[in-house]
C-alpha cells in the first residue's frame, strides 16, 4: 500500500483510539459524580429508610457499572488495533 493510504489509516485509527479513551474517561466521572450526588443526598437529607435505602442501591449500581466501561474500552481498543472498521469500510 502507498503511504499516504498507511498514514491515513493511522491517523484514523488514532483519532478512534483518543475518541474512545475519552468517551470511558468521561463516562466513568459521570458516574462517579452521580453516585457521589446520591450518596450526598442520602446522608445530607436524612430520608425515610425506604429512600436512603434506594439511594444506596442507585449509588452502588453507577458504581457497579464504571467496571464494565473499562472493559468495554478495552474491547473497543482491540477492535481499533485489528483494523476491523477500515475492513468493513472497503464493502
Amino acid at each position: 500500500m502507498p503511504k499516504n493510504i498507511d498514514a491515513n489509516r493511522a491517523q484514523r485509527q488514532a483519532q478512534r483510539r483518543n475518541s474512545a479513551i475519552l468517551s470511558a474517561v468521561l463516562s466513568t466521572l459521570f458516574r462517579l459524580l452521580a453516585a457521589w450526588v446520591l450518596l450526598w443526598m442520602r446522608t445530607s437529607t436524612t430520608p425515610s429508610g425506604f429512600v436512603s435505602k434506594l439511594l444506596l442501591l442507585v449509588a452502588v449500581l453507577d458504581l457497579g457499572s464504571v467496571l464494565p466501561i473499562w472493559i468495554s474500552l478495552r474491547t473497543r481498543l482491540k477492535e481499533i488495533q485489528g483494523g476491523e472498521e477500515d475492513a468493513a469500510a472497503q464493502y
